[in-house]
């Protein structure tokens, strides 16, 4: 029988905290309180994180049994079936609650858990296209935030902050895993090579460090707090390119710095 620590290996339970207090900056930093709706909605972001996750760890099983033995499902601890019908709750859950705080958002929250089900075996293998839906899904949670305190606009505006960032994330995590993904996926470091990738990852924070930059006249503070999430990256690609591992985990390091500066910025 399989533990509770296996199925919060399995859902990956510190990227479905960081979902949260995404879900939490994105509603603090727009509207400054945390109400019934956004509490509906952070618990949602969880239930998001356990269907991504899960599905994606089902697709590859085969790949995680070279990459990453030790996930449950690699190394047998949770079927696959069990994981199947946990995704499944898992999004009628994330869906019930996102309608709790508005109809439009539970709307959107199928069109989610759609994509979540289809990347895996659509997107994922087909490299640059699965990077920008990460990219733009794990962004998404500021756009949940602000959009349970009404604030859609500012939402979008923190979308367009951190997707860039959760970019560069993307494509240095398939860089890292390269060996393993060679046989089944096209990423972009499998079909044209590191140095390609690696330009990718250099595009991508320079695009973010561009976009906090332009942010300076609007919401000074919150960009000078994120001046720290810049050299972060930097540091992350200086890695990548000296062919060392932490690349990825630095950039998520920068994403944990963008959503304190969100809380301590709001205003």
């Amino acid at each position: 029988m399989s533990s509770p620590s296996e199925w919060l290996t399995l859902v990956r339970w510190r990227n479905a905290l960081l979902a949260g207090a995404g879900v939490f900056a994105g509603a603090w930093w727009s509207g400054g309180q945390v109400s019934v709706r956004v509490s509906a909605v952070i618990l949602a972001a969880f239930a998001l994180t356990a269907v991504a996750n899960t599905t994606n760890d089902i697709a590859d099983v085969s790949i995680d049994r070279l990459a990453h033995p030790r996930r449950p499902l690699a190394s047998g601890a949770i079927s696959a079936e069990s994981a199947r019908r946990f995704a499944v709750v898992c999004s009628v859950v994330a869906v019930g609650l996102a309608a709790v705080a508005s109809w439009w958002l539970g709307v959107l929250t199928v069109g989610v858990v759609g994509i979540m089900w289809v990347y895996s075996s659509r997107l994922k293998p087909r490299g640059l296209p699965g990077n920008v839906a990460v990219a733009l899904l794990g962004s998404l949670p500021f756009l949940y935030g602000a959009a349970a305190v009404d604030e859609l606009a500012k939402g979008m505006l923190l979308v367009a902050v951190g997707t860039p960032l959760h970019f560069a994330r993307e494509v240095a995590k398939d860089v890292e895993d390269a060996p393993a993904d060679a046989a089944t996926r096209r990423t972009l470091p499998v079909t044209r090579g590191r140095r390609t990738a690696r330009a990718a990852v250099v595009a991508g924070v320079a695009t973010y460090a561009l976009v906090v930059a332009l942010l300076t006249r609007a919401y000074p503070l919150f960009a000078l707090l994120l001046v720290p999430t810049i050299f972060l990256a930097v540091l992350a690609v200086r890695r990548l390119y000296r062919d060392r591992v932490g690349t990825a985990a630095l950039l998520k390091a920068a994403m944990v710095v963008a959503i304190a500066a969100l809380v301590i910025s709001a205003r």
